[in-house]
Formats: structure tokens, sequence, C-alpha cells
């Protein structure tokens, strides 16, 4: 296999990086706690400023709720549904953030969830799984699998409808918990005879092979796998990666499949749900996300792939990017995609975002029209 065509830096980035040089300024000599609480502080107040100013906040309601761990802990789900649906019973989407198990709390995905909920009118329950440093080892995983389990026993709680199964998905350090959580649910209804919960997985610019096991025998050639053509690609470097993955811990086999379900072979992947996947082409990740997607292919399992070409790991959060838009798009389809149950893409325009300068009349002005787009949307779904 060789993926290298797609990881020489597209001009649209070198553009974008030449007139933002401080945007991109290494921080890795900050200690690790210190870190965290700066990109979470600034991560959770532009998510804040976007809800207010797009009218978000008033058009998604949200609700936390506590669920037990298997160590005897907790940690918080938050739902989020639009208003306009009211008690209606929605598809669900089970989502994990990304931020290298380091960075993400409840308050940074708040704009990024109202979105998703309430331009393709579902419900979204967002995992909050504890971070590094503060734990390490499996933590992150066994949080993601007991919040899975949580949500799906609590459809009616929750007010989403399991009976179709849920879509799950992630980015970066959430696609691994993503897979797990799906790999998991596949071996249950294979040991065990019942029906899997997962009817479908979105997996973007996913982390899904611990770095000490990457299979760089697979490939055409070392020095063209994403690990060594984008060891020095911006935002996520190989060096960066380590940082992150050390804070883990290394106490155990990094080829476990809990740690790297992306080794998992075709056999094991026989029968898991519909995959939607959205690549950067200058990451460190894109081959193992690759790789992923013809294991899945090769398995018999449907299979949707979008390669960003030339842009890195996480671009999609640089909103002066045109390919921002792009993304925010694709991201759409894929979750549309992942929760029907024919082939082929659904059409339904999303409802408009409100304005900044007008949310507070778009607000009062949508029921009606809303309302019958997003029951034409929550309907194909």
């Amino acid at each position: 296999m060789d993926f290298s065509r797609w990881g020489q830096p597209s001009g649209e980035w070198l553009a974008f990086a030449a007139a933002n040089p401080a945007v991109l300024a290494n921080s890795d000599d900050v200690p690790p706690l210190t870190l965290q609480k700066i990109a979470n502080g600034m991560r959770s107040a532009v998510a804040g400023n976007l809800s207010r100013a797009t009218g978000l906040s008033q058009l998604v309601a949200k609700r936390d709720y506590v669920v037990p761990t298997r160590d005897g802990q907790s940690i918080t789900v938050r739902c989020y549904r639009p208003v306009l649906l009211k008690d209606r019973p929605l598809p669900g989407y089970v989502y994990f953030h990304g931020g290298g198990f380091i960075f993400g709390s409840l308050d940074t995905e708040l704009f990024n969830c109202s979105w998703l909920a309430y331009s393709l009118s579902i419900a979204i329950v967002h995992v909050c799984y504890r971070p590094t440093p503060q734990f390490g080892g499996l933590t992150a995983w066994h949080d993601a699998l007991d919040g899975f389990e949580w949500i799906a026993t609590h459809g009616g709680t929750l007010g989403i409808d399991v009976s179709p199964g849920l879509v799950v998905g992630g980015i970066s350090a959430g696609g691994s918990l993503t897979a797990c959580v799906v790999q998991s649910e596949l071996r249950r209804a294979r040991d065990g005879g019942a029906p899997s919960r997962v009817r479908g997985q979105v997996l973007g610019i996913p982390n899904l092979i611990h770095g000490d096991a990457f299979p760089y025998e697979l490939f055409a050639d070392r020095e063209k796998t994403s690990m060594e053509q984008c060891a020095d690609a911006a935002v996520i470097t190989k060096d960066r990666m380590r940082l992150f993955r050390d804070l883990l811990g290394r106490d155990f086999d990094p080829a476990n499949r809990t740690w790297s379900p992306g080794l998992a072979s075709e056999d094991e992947l026989r029968g898991a749900p519909k995959t939607a996947f959205l690549i950067a082409g200058w990451d460190p990740l894109r081959d193992e996300g690759l790789l992923y997607a013809q294991k899945l292919k090769n398995a018999g399992v449907r299979t949707k792939v979008h390669i960003f070409p030339g842009l890195p790991h996480a671009f999609n959060a640089f909103t002066q990017l045109p390919s921002h838009l792009r993304w925010n798009e694709v991201l759409l389809d894929c979750v549309r995609w992942a929760a029907a149950d024919e082939d082929g893409w659904i059409v339904e325009v999303p409802p408009m975002l409100p304005s900044a300068t007008g949310a507070a009349g778009a607000a009062q002005s949508l029921p009606e029209s809303a309302t019958a787009d997003a029951s034409k949307i929550a309907n194909s779904l």
C-alpha cells in the first residue's frame, strides 16, 4: 500500500500558514496540565461564543446525565436535542471528542454538538471520557464503553429511538474510542447472538493504531508511510503524538485491540456496521485510517472515504480555510449516510443556521418552516 500521493502540503494550507504564523506556534514545552487548561479554556470560549452568535443556544436544548463507570467513579454525558422537535423520539448519535486524550471537555464541544443536532434533527449524546494526565491507561476506552452501554439502555430517558441502532462517531482520539465501541458491540453480537446496537460509525481523522505497533511492513516503503512522510506536519507531528501517547502510560501491549482497533483482522471485522471516514492527507494518522477503511471494505463492510489532500490533522478547526466548509458538508453527509437504511446519500438540505446579527428574530420566525424541514430530515434517517 502507498497513500503518499496525498501527503504533500496543499497550496491552500501553505497560504494559510504563511498568513497566520502565530496560530501554528508550538507549545509542547508547556506542562501538560497547564496546556490542558489553556486549550480547554480557549476551545470552550469559542464554542460558547459561536453558540450564542448563531442562536443555537436558544434552538438546541442540552441536559447532563451522570453515568457510573466500572471503577466505581462516574462520568457525564450531555444530550443535545433541537427545541422545535420537543419530546419526539429522535435518532441517536453517540459522539466522542478529539484532543489527544488530554484536551476536550463538555463545554469545548458545545457548538459542534449543537450544530449537528440542529442541522440533522437528531439527538447528539456526547460522552465526556476522563482525560490524561489525570487518568491514564485504558480509562478513556473503558469510559467510552460504559458511556455507550448507558446510552443504549436509557433511550427512553434521553428521548432517543434506539430500536434501529445508534450511530457512533468521533474525531481523532475519539475515533479510537468509536472503533473500540463498535468492535466491542460486534463481538457482543457475534458471541451472544444478539443484534448489534450500532447501525453506523463515522471516523474523522481517526487515531486507530498505537504508534509503537504501526504495521510498516504492510506498506510499500517505510519512508512513504504517513508516520514518516508527515512526521513534521503542521498541528500534529510524530513527536507530539508520542508526547500525548506517553501520558497514557507504558504498561501495556501496544498491539492490543483496545489500544489499537485498527489492527483488527478482516475476519474480526466481518459484520461491522457501515463506516464513513474523513481523512487528512498531510497527517501522521492518515495511513491508519485508510488501512482500516481497506480492511473493512475487504471484509464486506460498506464504506465511504473522503480524503482532503495536503491538509494537516484537525485542519477543520481553522475557519479561514475554504476546506473548513467542505469538511462540515461532508461530516453532515457522513452522519446522514451512516444513519440511513438505504444505500446512497440523503439529499435533504439541512435548515439554514440563523446569522449572528439576526439570531433573535430568526429564532422567532423559525417554528413553522423549521419544523417542516426537521420533520422531513428526521423521517429520512
